[in-house]
């Protein structure tokens, strides 16, 4: 009993509080995510970018507040890109719904296998 409360009291520490970021998306949602990347160039410091990602939210995953993942696939050039983040992560700056997807699964795999023209999510009105 006592180790779920030290967990807690940490989980509540390191959790970023921010209220700019809209946390309440789900599967299927189309969402843009403002994000910091490092890199580090050859004999150059690390380098810090705002980064911008739109993509479809194919899953969400985890218990606790620390753990929770979500996935965003984005097709570039006919090529899929997937990016996992850290729900409450200090390098996402925003997250924005530009779309609500009705999807009736909670994980929406089956997205890899569609072509981009054959990929349609109908929209929640």
């Amino acid at each position: 009993m006592e180790e779920k409360k030290i967990i807690n009291i940490l989980e509540e520490k390191y959790i970023k509080k921010n209220n700019n970021i809209n946390y309440n998306f789900n599967v299927g949602d189309n969402i843009t995510i403002y994000y910091y990347n490092n890199f580090s160039i050859k004999n150059k410091k690390n380098i810090i970018r705002n980064q911008v990602f739109t993509g479809y939210v194919i899953s969400k995953r985890g218990n606790n507040k620390l753990n929770k993942t979500f996935i965003i696939r984005k097709i570039i050039n006919n090529i899929g890109v997937e990016i996992t983040f850290f729900l409450y992560s200090p390098y996402i700056n925003n997250i924005i719904i530009n779309k609500k997807g009705k999807v009736k699964k909670s994980k929406i795999y089956y997205i890899r296998k569609l072509f981009s023209k054959k990929i349609k999510i109908k929209e929640k009105k």
